[in-house]
C-alpha cells in the first residue's frame, strides 16, 4: 500500500527497474495501456511514470473481466453485467437494488 511519499518513490523506483529490465532484454511496455488506480480514501495520489511518460490515472480498470474501482465497491461490475440486455440481468438488477447487493449466477454467462 502506498500511503506516504516515501512509498510512492519506492514504487516509482520499482517501475524504473522494470523499464530498465525491459530495455536490457530489448522489450518494451505499452505505456498507453498502463493505468494507475488509487485505492481508498487515504491515497496520496502519487504520480507515476514509465519510460519518461506519465501513467494515466483511472477511477476503475477492467482486468480479466473483473472491474476494479478505486472505491473497492462492486457497483461498476454490476452495471457492466446488467448492460448485456439480458432479461435475467434486469430482474437481478431490480432485486439487487432492493437488497443492496449484486449477485450474478453462472446462468447469465452462457
Amino acid at each position: 500500500m502506498v500511503d506516504n511519499w516515501l512509498d510512492g518513490h519506492k514504487l516509482q523506483n520499482d517501475l524504473d527497474s522494470l523499464s530498465d529490465w525491459a530495455v536490457k532484454w530489448q522489450m518494451q511496455y505499452n505505456v498507453e495501456k498502463c493505468k494507475v488506480v488509487h485505492y481508498g480514501k487515504h491515497s496520496i495520489g502519487f504520480t507515476y511514470s514509465m519510460n519518461g511518460q506519465l501513467l494515466e490515472e483511472a477511477t476503475s480498470e477492467k482486468d480479466l473481466g473483473v472491474v476494479f474501482s478505486n472505491d473497492l465497491k462492486v457497483r461498476k461490475q454490476c452495471e457492466e453485467a446488467y448492460s448485456y440486455k439480458n432479461p435475467s440481468a434486469l430482474i437481478l438488477h431490480i432485486l439487487s437494488s432492493l437488497v443492496g447487493s449484486c449477485v450474478m449466477p453462472n446462468v447469465l454467462h452462457t
